[in-house]
């Protein structure tokens, strides 16, 4: 597939292709930080005071949500790369049959 200009609008197919890669790289450099992080966001008291446990039990909580929210972003780049090579692939299909159309 070629590169198409339509007033100003331009679509260019290796590009395309390229940034969905690159998302997709991207998700799977955050969700592994994630997996190697995740040991390191579970945290023990230092101590049997009620002070210390409450503090580990509030860090660990706070831990979860940042590895529950960082999960959700690898899922949004994940969805992102797999809607710009959907849309990809249907402009390349339109552009076929927009072809065919005028095959005489």
């Amino acid at each position: 597939m070629s590169t198409n200009a339509f007033d100003g609008l331009r679509f260019d197919a290796s590009t395309a292709r390229d940034a969905a890669s690159q998302l997709d790289a991207l998700a799977d450099r955050l969700a592994s930080g994630l997996q190697v992080e995740q040991v390191k966001l579970d945290l023990t008291p230092a101590g049997a005071d009620e002070v210390s446990v409450h503090a580990a039990q509030t860090l660990t909580a706070v831990a979860a949500s940042f590895v529950s929210s960082g999960s959700d972003g690898v899922t949004e780049l994940r969805t992102l790369a797999a809607t710009l090579r959907n849309q990809f692939d249907t402009l390349g299909q339109v552009e076929d049959q927009s072809v065919l159309g005028f095959a005489v």
